[in-house]
């Protein structure tokens, strides 16, 4: 990318999202965090900022429809421009449901909004600058969970909501990366597995506090016997925001250790 370039990375408070921001700026390109939780944001762009990179912080819910246009409207008074756009926010909702009959409908829209429609309202304000300058990269987060998982609901809350956004975002990339193909924007999405992050990230704490045979029966069905760690994905979003990515568009990616 050349200097003076900005990624808007949403979710960038969480283990993930930080990682990304690391990596992106230690590319050269200047990170525009947005989340909800001001107090990790702001430990997590010093963390950027310690390393060298720039960081600048907007703390918005991603679900607010005029979250992405008010960062759209930061990055201007920055003077900057946008090269890259990493949509991480999302989330299975806040308590475990197993089966469809205890779906209501508010969570399974908070679900569907968090995921799918956060990513879409993001996408939309950040496409028409790219379109404009003929280059863009958007990375947009599903998840191995898009085709469905047997067993009981471990670290995901509402699976049947979580896992109907992230195949919908396969979809939603796939069309998008057709549409832009011709104007130099790239648009892909990864499918992570479980991933964990630092200790004290939500997805560490919620495995962590699993009964430890729990840990063992997950663990089991990946070959490599591990989890991914949040730099490991970190590392592939890298690659997708760079030049040597060009002709990578409208994939559906798996980050989980031979899991598919």
């Amino acid at each position: 990318m050349a200097e003076g370039g900005w990624a808007l990375v949403t979710g960038a408070a969480g283990g993930i999202g930080a990682a990304i921001c690391r990596q992106l700026a230690g590319q050269g390109l200047s990170v525009l965090m947005l989340d909800r939780d001001e107090a990790a944001l702001a430990a997590a762009a010093e963390r950027v900022r310690a390393a060298g990179g720039r960081a600048e912080m907007l703390v918005a819910d991603a679900t607010a429809p005029d979250a992405p246009e008010e960062a759209m409207a930061r990055i201007r008074a920055l003077e900057g421009r946008l090269d890259a756009l990493v949509n991480v926010a999302g989330g299975s909702g806040p308590r475990p449901v197993r089966s469809i009959e205890e779906m209501d409908d508010a969570l399974w829209e908070h679900v569907i909004a968090l995921n799918l429609t956060s990513t879409f309202r993001f996408c939309r304000a950040a496409v028409p600058e790219m379109r404009a300058r003929g280059h863009g990269r958007i990375v947009n987060f599903s998840s191995i969970v898009a085709r469905g998982r047997k067993g009981p609901v471990t670290t995901q809350g509402a699976r049947l909501a979580y896992a109907t956004a992230k195949a919908a975002l396969l979809g939603f990339t796939a069309q998008l990366a057709k549409d832009e193909a011709p104007h130099g924007i790239t648009v892909n999405a990864l499918m992570p597995s479980l991933i964990l992050a630092e200790q004290g990230s939500r997805i560490r704490g919620r495995f962590e506090a699993l009964p430890e045979a729990a840990r063992a029966v997950m663990l089991r069905d990946f070959p490599t016997g591990r989890a991914g760690e949040a730099e490991e994905v970190a590392a592939v979003v890298g690659f997708l925001c760079s030049a040597a990515a060009s002709y990578v568009s409208g994939v559906g990616l798996p980050v989980d250790g031979a899991f598919l």
